[in-house]
């Protein structure tokens, strides 16, 4: 797989999971173009959207909830409370920004390749609509932090392994 595949199959698990920048990394600067390329665009807004798990406004919601699949802990597995008002609002300011980011992610991922073009018709067939659902029904208080951390698992995995589908036509 080419640099940019694996970054994007990274990128893509962790895409609805919200996602923290490695230590020592920091977020990308623009492009000095005025017209980057569709993968300095994508690498630009994954950045943005790995930097939301690290914003103080979203620590009630994180607290509750991974970045990562890795972060996915036995605690959070198990946890059978539901949203409170201050999580909500935690979810409700994060969703609005990892949304708009994810969306513009989206648009950019098809002028990548054509297998990025199949992995943006997942995301948007699929994995948002799941995800945008799982959100909801937290939010709503119809399911647990337990339900929906495992739900926001799956749906990363759906993600990994059409990724890993995606990359398998190629060879």
């Amino acid at each position: 797989m080419t640099t940019l595949m694996r970054a994007l199959a990274l990128f893509l698990v962790m895409l609805l999971s919200g996602c923290a920048l490695p230590l020592g990394e920091s977020l990308l600067t623009p492009a000095p173009s005025n017209n980057p390329t569709p993968q300095a665009t994508v690498i630009e807004l994954s950045n943005k959207i790995k930097a939301l798990c690290l914003e103080p406004v979203y620590a009630a919601y994180f607290a509750k909830t991974f970045c990562t699949p890795s972060e996915l802990s036995l605690a959070m597995m198990s946890d059978r409370t539901k949203i409170n008002s201050a999580q909500k609002e935690a979810l409700n300011a994060w969703a609005q920004a990892y949304d708009k980011l994810a969306e513009e992610f989206n648009e950019a991922l098809p002028l990548t390749s054509a297998a990025n073009k199949q992995m943006a018709e997942y995301n948007k067939i699929v994995a948002f609509p799941a995800a945008q659902k799982n959100r909801l029904e937290l939010y709503q208080g119809s399911i647990t932090w337990a339900v929906y951390n495992r739900k926001r698992k799956e749906i990363s995995d759906g993600i990994a392994a059409e990724s890993r589908r995606v990359a398998q036509q190629k060879l």
